[in-house]
């Protein structure tokens, strides 16, 4: 499948449908990640940044797992969806509603003051 890049198509214009297969894949990619326990993909605004994908992961707890795991996320947010701003986050554990799904407001909320910090350092933000 050969998705729109930034370049090719503003992101208004991006196919819904295109957006939610490449989403998925990138959710079914990042489990598929050997040093990613668990994850959870958000798509929000973000204030002078804009369309945002935030993805927050459980690390393994083998060590350097936490860099490692960001950069794999980077990666795979940059192969799935190019035209839309990723930022990828470890945390100790993704906060779940009692169907399983992921509380995203509350990640969000928790979350924002780290990708404040990596976007007013980015020199520290690239592993």
């Amino acid at each position: 499948m050969n998705l729109p890049s930034f370049d090719e198509q503003p992101y208004d214009e991006v196919l819904v449908e295109d957006f939610e297969t490449a989403f998925f894949a990138l959710e079914l990619e990042l489990l598929d990640l050997p040093c990613v326990q668990d994850i959870a993909v958000m798509r929000t605004r973000l204030p002078e940044v804009g369309e945002t994908l935030v993805v927050a992961f459980v690390p393994l707890l083998e060590e350097d797992q936490e860099a490692g795991g960001r950069q794999a996320a980077l990666a795979a947010c940059e192969r799935r969806m190019p035209w839309v701003l990723s930022h990828a986050v470890a945390v100790d554990a993704i906060p779940r509603a009692a169907d399983g799904s992921a509380r995203t407001g509350l990640l969000i909320d928790r979350l924002l003051p780290q990708i404040a910090r990596d976007l007013l350092s980015p020199m520290e933000m690239s592993d």
